[in-house]
């Protein structure tokens, strides 16, 4: 989860307008531009005020077109002219997905009924991408694919069905296509060919108010054309040189033509052009058109017209775009003479017109001489040692940490002098710094981690000593600024190894390396831009790939140029070396699943800018997960740390005192047994053999002191990285008085300006706030969107992102600071303090300050999780359910709560009718897969060898045969990752929320106690719609890892509401096979049977180990959870279930079948019996534990029963059942001899089982005919006596004396039965019989109300 942080440059990123779209409802206005980016903007009556950049097209952008959703959110389409076609969600600002197409596209549109995406590009054929998937659904081929298709309109007739596109080729041919709505084949040929006297094409539309007449405008002339057969009506001709570049209808009787100069042109067309007339009359012409009216105003790129009157938008509306990225939008009301008072601009708006010229960069350095703010233009991240060094104007380079950068830039804080002194300043560029490498990044190796490379404007590239400021080697080799630097590859050896490639702006390369003073290689004579360089190190050859696709080899030893290759065979050069050369650059390319190396410390910092002109601009990365999981490891190393040198000090103080006392003896029997002169020698040898001991100690201790000052360094970095994060993502201004403890007590900076933020999709997207949008959008908007809460009213998305990183940082900053103080005081306990007072004090301080800290935290999660809704205008931006549904079972513990808390915060928010409508939403997409049957068979999450078993799921889920829902809704209308979404959704709605389904089919039910609310007139589930919602939950179980990732989110979360929703989906599925899945799941051979018992002790993961185990031990402890709530939710069917599979595998055992030969049935559950017997200890052991005593009296003979089968038997031989299950043996009804090894259960059928321990072999005793209430073994083992407080009576068993039985005793004997007391009523409380052996052959029974009685046996 990367959260960007964005600090513009003191300029605006450039933006070249290149198309335009407003949406249907006026509000928001998408301009694309020849950089690649797309500029959202909000449309006000009286202002255009620009919201947010999405980046992620690599090329011009030529079209924007609106995606009809269903939904509240603006869904667009956009196309660049590489082939990159892009789905966003506008009104969220997020990425949603993607695809390439081949060859360079020049227009993309939406088809009106069917909502698919029609793209057309440098060639004959036109594609249809399917809306959802963007997958090619149709290929339009005309019959002669040789001419371009330049235009295409598409228009459906009234009445029709079916679509039909209309192009213009670059011959002036018009081909139609007809698309029929239920056609399925892949290729469609064209339905009509017809040839017009249209030459150069620029654009073809209808008339969208009558579809009668066709507008073609071309280069030099325009044409209006009657449709269906193309009949000529009116024509019209450039009597300039500047050709037209566009046109549409503005009315029924108009037109609005435009030139690329900003000429715009209003015609009214003829009474016969507009009206169907009949055109077979020999005396009929085509009339010329009236011309009205002439705009001109600067250079034109794309112009938008929309027809419709609104009550938000009253008029006819004109959007042009400009060149330098302006936009202006003119109105005309349709009641006024348009030729009399023309267009009026009222509303226009650039990104130079908004920008704050006072934006604060990440260096704030100002020349020595005139004290202007010096530009940043170029920079580079160290992120090994978490330092930023910035190349400026002036041809400085300031190296620093990248922390204090920050902390100046963007918070409230005293200028701390000394550390703007610690900034190392490197001089020697007589110019601007282009462009700086720190090679130690890519290749560690290889480069010093001081060593540092830079190139300027005055033509030389300058290698640096950063970490002295010294300058170790300068070359200028270049007639021109240096632009580029790369790394040769990692395989590089000799003189290469350690050096860099430089590129100059005149288009040669030159390689430099610290240990030479002169280049190794200058290659000169490229006619174009050098795009990569690629090697072949075994034929000692480099490529040098240029712009205009020439490949120009050089020999690296000689350095001479041997060839030049063009077309394919430079092509295949290209392809066939796939070594290229490593470097740094300014393109936006992080995404989710960026190299962790890069953010070591859980902080990135990347340059960027959109074109060559712009200043650069930085983008902050936080890696939240990343900064929690090194939040752990390094907790826990310093905590053992800690406790291994609080326990050396301790045993090093007592090895002192000891070696003290003894020495001490010693020179008391030298001086008396030696002369004075020998007793001075032995001190001094002694001395000096003390001292040689010390410094061996001392050199063990530097070592490990040294390792230690590591870890803690690094753990700082680590705690100020979080603090930063923290103090931008806080909601600052909603409750004053938590500002107030985050300043004193928590260590948060209140923010100096507004800070913009912005979201990483995948496929390299971003979407990037503009400075000041808070502010100009408050001032249109003042009761929706204010200052201090403008981020919360922005992005659903980003609320989402910003409430998890706060909520689940909080949290572990608390427990840090937990951490923290437990080592200080383990520390003080062996520190000796003369002063006692002072040291009480300053425990006492230390406390308070804990303890405020602690509730400091605590009021900030509770601000961000639950508070702030109540706080926020109207306008706020809820968390997204479907990302916090994904995140429900993440294997980071406290993103995990964190998100649990916000969606069921936010369940409760929206109340029942919010739940409702949740329901109606995310149900739908149950029903399309409303059958789930898995392919493989359940036992095979592991191994997927085994035939496939189709009808294996309809075994476990007790559904019924008949259609159970009348909702039909199309595949096509589904989003592919919507389904286990909606899955998640509704299980948790149904597991937090049981008083408000329908669990009965039996509408008019009795209510439980157990259930507030059960009698309702309307549910949120009915009883039909659960049983899919179970089958679909336990299909999400059971899905082999070839369908789902065995340790998916998705697979977790569906363990855990199987857990805490029980209760409900019982009904509906096997209880067997949700257990057994289970117990297979714990047996993941990937984690450690420590992190295992960690799990089962704490419920916690422990921080160590690589990302797999880490998954798996999430899923493992997500099972273990679901089945300790299972099991306390129905622990006599779990205890039944578990006997039953236990008696089976024993008596196929003992029938001498092998285990991996009943492996293969899909019914049988022996492998997961023979491998999870510690999972199922844990699970019988938290069974007797949280049963009552009266439900576990019914069960506690299959209890003992599986207990025995999960514990090796060779364990009896050291240790006694009360050692191995400790809350068995509690039990009054169990009772252990260790010396037969014989375990006696009582039931309440009111027989004993003796189980024997070696062979697991049980015997009933008939004792009582009601249950039995306590038993007991004699201390040899041969006499058992049991109570039944119903009869009142004992039994008294002893087994046979003999020779035989002193080896092995008998079986048992009822010897007697005893009246002890008289019988207690059945519903009468207990009086908990407890036997007690007195003698050998004495026992007394004890009860509850002091009562004894003794009974000689």
């Amino acid at each position: 989860m990367l959260l960007p942080v964005v600090l513009w440059g003191s300029t605006p990123p450039s933006h070249t307008i290149s198309s335009l779209y407003l949406s249907r409802d006026d509000k928001i206005l998408i301009s694309g531009s020849t950089e690649g980016q797309l500029l959202v903007c909000d449309v006000f009556t009286d202002a255009l005020i620009p919201r947010y950049i999405l980046v992620g097209h690599s090329a011009e952008v030529i079209g924007i077109d609106q995606l009809d959703s269903g939904l509240n959110n603006l869904h667009v389409i956009s196309a660049s002219s590489n082939g990159e076609v892009f789905r966003w969600n506008v009104t969220d600002g997020a990425y949603m997905s993607s695809t390439v197409v081949q060859g360079p596209l020049t227009k993309i549109q939406t088809l009106p009924s069917s909502q698919n995406i029609l793209i057309c590009g440098q060639y004959g054929a036109m594609t249809v991408l399917d809306h959802s998937t963007l997958e090619v659904k149709h290929h339009l081929v005309p019959s002669d694919p040789s001419h371009w298709v330049l235009c295409y309109t598409v228009f459906q007739p009234p009445k029709a069905k079916d679509e039909e596109v209309v192009c213009m080729t670059v011959n002036g041919q018009i081909k139609t296509w007809n698309l029929q709505a239920e056609c399925r084949e892949k290729v469609i040929l064209e339905s009509e060919t017809k040839i017009l006297n249209c030459p150069r094409p620029v654009c073809v539309t209808y008339n969208p108010k009558s579809l009668y007449n066709c507008l073609v405008v071309c280069q030099s002339i325009w044409r209006i054309y009657r449709a269906g057969d193309f009949v000529l009506l009116c024509s019209g001709s450039s009597n300039q040189e500047v050709p037209w570049s566009g046109g549409k209808f503005y009315t029924v009787d108009k037109i609005m033509l435009w030139r690329e100069n900003g000429e715009l042109y209003i015609f009214k067309l003829p009474a016969r052009a507009i009206r169907p007339v009949d055109h077979s009359d020999a005396s009929w012409s085509a009339e010329p058109p009236t011309y009205l009216h002439r705009i001109s105003t600067g250079p034109l790129m794309e112009c938008l017209l929309v027809h419709k009157k609104s009550k938000r938008t009253p008029h006819d509306i004109v959007i042009r775009g400009d060149r330098d990225g302006r936009l202006s939008l003119w109105k005309q009301e349709r009641e006024k003479d348009i030729s009399t008072e023309g267009l009026v601009e009222c509303i226009h708006t650039s990104l130079s017109e908004m920008w704050d010229q006072e934006n604060v960069a990440i260096v704030n350095d100002k020349c020595e001489k005139c004290g202007v703010p010096l530009d940043i233009t170029s920079s580079v991240y160290l992120e090994a040692l978490s330092y930023l060094a910035c190349g400026l104007s002036s041809g400085d380079i300031v190296v620093g940490l990248v922390h204090n950068f920050l902390t100046h830039a963007l918070f409230k804080c005293d200028v701390d002098t000394d550390e703007i002194d610690t900034r190392v300043r490197l001089k020697g560029h007589s110019g601007s710094v282009s462009v700086l490498l720190y090679p130690h990044s890519n290749q560690p190796s290889a480069y010093q981690p001081n060593i540092l490379y830079s190139g300027g404007v005055d033509f030389s590239v300058k290698i640096w000593d950063w970490k002295k400021g010294k300058l170790l080697q300068s070359f200028t080799t270049h007639t021109g600024p240096v632009t580029r630097l790369f790394l040769p590859p990692t395989q590089a050896t000799g003189k290469l190894r350690g050096s860099v490639v430089s590129v100059c702006q005149d288009n040669s390369i030159a390689i430099t390396t610290h240990s030479l003073v002169v280049p190794l290689f200058v290659g000169s004579c490229h006619h174009t831009s050098v795009l990569e360089i690629r090697w072949r190190l075994a034929e000692d050859i480099l490529l040098v790939h240029c712009l205009d696709d020439t490949v120009y080899v050089w020999g690296l030893s000689t350095g001479h140029l041997d060839r030049i290759e063009t077309g394919a065979v430079a092509l295949s050069l290209i392809s066939a070396c796939q070594t290229v050369s490593e470097g740094e650059h300014c393109k936006l390319e992080i995404t989710n699943s960026a190299d962790t190396a890069r953010l070591s410390t859980g902080l990135s910092v990347v340059p960027f800018r959109f074109s060559q002109v712009d200043n650069l601009s930085h983008m902050v990365l936080f890696d939240t997960e990343l900064l929690l999981h090194l939040l752990t490891q390094l907790q826990t190393n310093i905590f053992t740390n800690e406790l291994k040198r609080t326990k050396s000090n301790i045993s090093n103080i007592s090895e002192k005192r000891g070696r003290v006392s003894a020495r001490a003896d010693q020179r008391q029997v030298d001086r008396r047994s030696s002369i004075i002169k020998q007793t001075e020698t032995a001190k001094l040898l002694e001395e000096r053999s003390v001292t040689s001991e010390l410094t061996v100690e001392e050199t063990k201790s530097t070592e490990e002191n040294e390792e230690n000052d590591d870890t803690k360094d690094r753990f700082d970095v680590v705690k100020l990285t979080c603090s930063l994060l923290l103090s931008c993502l806080h909601a600052w201004g909603v409750d004053l008085n938590i500002d107030r403890t985050c300043v004193k007590h928590l260590g948060l900076m209140v923010p100096s300006r507004e800070l913009t933020y912005g979201t990483v999709g995948s496929s390299s997207t971003f979407m990037l706030l503009l400075p000041g949008w808070e502010q100009r959008i408050h001032k249109q908007t003042p009761t929706t969107v204010q200052p201090p809460f403008g981020r919360w009213c922005l992005s659903s998305s980003l609320t989402t992102q910003h409430l998890l990183s706060v909520s689940a940082l909080a949290n572990k900053q608390m427990s840090t600071d937990l951490t923290l103080s437990f080592n200080r005081r383990s520390r003080n306990l062996v520190v000796k303090r003369e002063d006692k007072t002072r040291e009480r004090e300053e425990m006492m301080r230390q406390s308070i300050n804990e303890s405020e800290k602690k509730a400091g935290w605590s009021h900030v999660t509770a601000l961000h999780c639950i508070v702030l809704p109540e706080h926020v205008p109207p306008g706020y931006c809820s968390p997204l359910l479907t990302h916090l549904a994904l995140k429900w079972q993440d294997r980071c513990m406290e993103v995990r709560e964190a998100s649990q808390a916000l969606f069921l915060r936010e369940l409760r928010r929206i109340g029942f009718a919010g739940r409702q409508q949740l329901v109606n939403q995310w149900y739908p997409y149950i029903v399309r897969k409303r059958d789930p049957v898995p392919p493989e068979p359940l036992e095979k999450l592991y191994s997927m060898e085994l035939p496939l078993v189709p009808d294996y799921f309809a075994k476990f889920i007790n559904r019924p045969t008949k259609s159970r829902s009348s909702v039909s809704v199309e595949d096509e209308d589904l989003p592919a990752d919507s389904y286990p979404v909606s899955v998640i959704i509704l299980g948790v709605i149904v597991s937090e929320f049981p008083d408000e389904v329908e669990v009965s089919s039996v509408r008019n039910h009795v209510a439980s106690p157990n259930r507030r609310d059960v009698i309702r007139s309307s549910f949120l589930l009915t009883h039909e719609m659960l049983r899919g919602v179970a089958a679909h939950l336990f299909s999400q179980l059971i899905k082999p890892p070839s369908q789902l990732p065995l340790h998916s989110p998705v697979r977790r979360a569906s363990v855990d509401l199987i857990g805490r929703g029980f209760g409900v989906w019982s009904e509906f599925v096997n209880l067997t096979a949700v257990v057994m899945t289970l117990l297979e799941l714990q047996t993941d051979p990937l984690v450690p049977i420590e992190i295992k018992k960690a799990i089962a002790q704490s419920g916690n993961i422990p921080g160590t180990g690589n990302k797999e185990c880490l998954a798996a031990a999430a899923t493992v402890r997500a099972a273990y959870q679901a089945s300790i709530l299972i099991a306390n939710n129905k622990p006599q069917q779990t205890v039944t279930a578990l006997s039953k599979e236990i008696l089976t595998f024993k008596c196929d055992v003992e029938a001498g079948l092998s285990i991996q030969s009943l492996s293969v049935f899909p019914s049988s559950y022996h492998t997961i019996l023979d491998k999870g017997r510690y999972p199922i200890y844990l699970l019988v052991q938290n069974i007797i534990e949280k049963t009552k005593a009266r439900d576990l009296a019914t069960i506690i003979v299959k209890i003992v029963e599986i207990m025995l089968f999960c514990i090796d038997t060779e364990q009896f031989k050291t240790r006694t059942l009360s050692e191995l299950v400790p809350s068995l043996t509690k039990n009054v009804l169990i009772d252990y001899c260790s010396a037969t090894q014989q375990v006696a259960v009582g039931s309440a059928e009111g027989l004993v089982h003796v189980f024997d321990v070696k062979s697991t072999k049980c015997t009933p005793l008939h004792a009582h005919n009601a249950p039995t209430s306590a038993v007991s073994f004699a201390t040899n083992g041969r006499t058992l006596v049991t109570f039944s407080e119903s009869e009142g009576r004992v039994s008294i068993w002893q087994s046979s004396s003999g020779l035989l039985s002193l080896m092995s005793p008998g079986p048992l004997k009822l010897v007697r039965m005893v009246d002890a007391l008289p019988p207690l009523p059945q519903n009468h409380p207990s009086k908990s019989p407890v036997f007690k052996w007195e003698a050998t052959k004495l026992v007394s029974l004890y009860l509850n109300d002091k009562t004894k009685k003794s009974f000689a046996v």
